[in-house]
């Protein structure tokens, strides 16, 4: 291990204590005064970059680039190694009352042993690791146990419905690949949630007798709103050791895939209520309504992104009751923020087509968000048929899609 920091340092056998190491987290200005900020670090949007207040993009293979950026300069620790390298777990720290670097047990010495007692409270620290992340490759760096939890099942975006279990999203494999719903084994701290899609937790669906008919109902929001973490999503970790002013900054990344933001729905073929049969949809909760009316093609779908101390939550819920789940709420449940909350709104234009074959190793055409029911009880629903070939492209659209 090595803690380092351009000052004087004094090295013990396995333990490294920082000289001089400020008791608060502090700016240094012109004048020299130190400055306690309560966010640490500046969260910012690389990409993508909005040309206008709502950017327009297609519902996959779209970049999501986040970059974690210090207020000020801090020191590194490093395990097994000189710098950050690839595999390297490092820790960003921000304040170490006591001198010695525990980040809550996290650093260990070459037994495993905390090197340091873990005083509560008497350190802020980001963990970061080097990494890049590949669905269905195993993967052996960061934090073993969140590596680990990212394959439980019980996270994932389900329904149970007749007896059986459909899944939605993009796939989760089984195999240790760093990949699925929780906290980043290589970035444990982020979190990122989005208003539709598998982020939203839904409740099941049930088959009700009404008396006059039998229905299905569920597969709605749950109270308080919940939300899970795909931060465990997040391909690639990496940093840069001098930016542009002289700071050790962190980027994550993500290469946007199949099943992520879709909106899931129900569908009825055959909905024949006191009139002719058409088509009726439920989009995530909303009430049923004609197809044509319920917009799954066009639609916005806003990130919140943001940084906690030590290891983020997996599932999110409205903590304060304030009809949405915000880094406030992450407060609320106990949660130190090292960042402010940044939020951006896309539009987002197409969907998976369920006819066609899988075009990556994210999913299938079985994980797609949509689910047939029968919403008024008259024993039809139809299924899904396929019409034939077609293809796609032209002049990208510029302007904000008008669903109106």
């Amino acid at each position: 291990m090595k803690y380092v920091k351009l000052r004087s340092l004094v090295y013990g056998l396995c333990l490294v204590s920082l000289i001089g190491f400020t008791d608060a987290v502090y700016a240094g200005g012109d004048d020299g005064k130190r400055k306690n900020l309560r966010f640490p670090v500046k969260l910012a949007l690389v990409s993508p970059v909005r040309a206008s207040e709502v950017s327009i993009q297609y519902y996959s293979g779209w970049p999501l680039t986040f970059k974690i950026i210090p207020r000020v300069d801090v020191p590194l620790v490093v395990l097994d190694s000189d710098w950050p390298e690839l595999g390297a777990t490092s820790f960003l720290m921000f304040q170490d009352l006591d001198g010695c670097p525990s980040a809550g047990g996290r650093i260990t010495g070459p037994e495993g042993q905390p090197l340091c007692p873990d005083i509560a409270g008497d350190e802020l620290w980001i963990e970061f690791t080097p990494d890049e992340d590949y669905p269905d490759v195993v993967d052996e760096q960061g934090f073993d146990e969140l590596r680990a939890a990212l394959k439980e099942p019980e996270r994932r975006s389900t329904i149970n419905y007749d007896g059986d279990t459909h899944t939605f999203g993009p796939r989760v494999h089984d195999t240790l690949d760093g990949l699925g719903y929780g906290a980043n084994d290589d970035l444990p701290g982020f979190v990122l949630l989005a208003d539709t899609g598998v982020s939203k937790v839904l409740s099941d669906l049930e088959t009700v007798d009404t008396g006059d008919a039998i229905v299905t109902r569920g597969w709605e929001p749950l109270l308080p709103m919940q939300f899970r973490n795909l931060a465990g999503f997040m391909t690639s970790v990496g940093y840069e050791l001098n930016d542009e002013r002289q700071r050790t900054t962190i980027t994550t990344s993500l290469m946007v895939p199949r099943h992520l933001t879709e909106r899931r729905y129900l569908e009825d073929q055959a909905f024949c209520d006191q009139g002719p049969c058409d088509t009726y949809r439920r989009v995530e909760g909303a009430p049923p309504m004609l197809a044509s009316e319920a917009n799954i093609d066009n639609h916005d779908v806003t990130f919140r992104a943001f940084v906690v101390q030590g290891v983020a939550p997996t599932v999110m819920f409205d903590c304060n009751f304030d009809n949405k789940v915000d880094a406030a709420d992450a407060e609320c449940m106990g949660y130190r923020l090292l960042s402010r909350e940044k939020s951006f709104t896309i539009r987002q234009i197409g969907r998976v087509d369920e006819c066609k074959p899988s075009l990556d190793s994210w999913g299938t055409s079985k994980t797609a968000g949509r689910e047939f029911v029968d919403f008024d009880g008259n024993g039809m629903m139809l299924t899904l048929s396929c019409p034939g070939g077609s293809t796609g492209g032209g002049l990208p659209p510029r302007q904000r899609v008008n669903t109106r």
